[in-house]
């Protein structure tokens, strides 16, 4: 029995493992070249643009960052709880949040009618 976990699992392993490119390493003149491509535009226009967070986002200064930060209601208490991120956390919650809804839409359009939801 012992045998055969540790050989299902070996098996696994090898699996799992990324598969090796038989390509011969690139030239240093290739590798500077990919290394320098330039940014895509997207990212270019994202950096110039000036933040702006969202509604309820206040900026506060804490050394030489600044942060932003907006009250919440703490379950099971009556004080407020501060919620502090930097740009990027902010970005990175934003994007999550449009994931999320993304996915609720989809879901929403497969089950819009009873008999695609399996609901008889």
């Amino acid at each position: 029995m012992r045998a055969t976990v540790s050989t299902m699992l070996s098996c696994l392993i090898l699996l799992a493992a990324p598969a090796r490119s038989e390509e011969p390493p690139s030239k240093p003149e290739e590798q500077a070249a990919a290394k320098s491509e330039p940014v895509p535009a997207a990212a270019e226009k994202a950096e110039q643009e000036a933040f702006v967070p969202p509604d309820g986002w206040r900026p506060k200064k804490r050394g030489n960052f600044t942060v932003y930060c907006r009250k919440d209601q703490a379950m099971g208490t009556r004080f407020p709880k501060e919620t502090c991120y930097d740009e990027a956390g902010i970005r990175a919650m934003l994007a999550a949040q449009l994931e999320d809804r993304e996915k609720v839409d989809q879901l929403r359009r497969i089950c819009a009618g009873d008999t695609s939801c399996g609901s008889r």
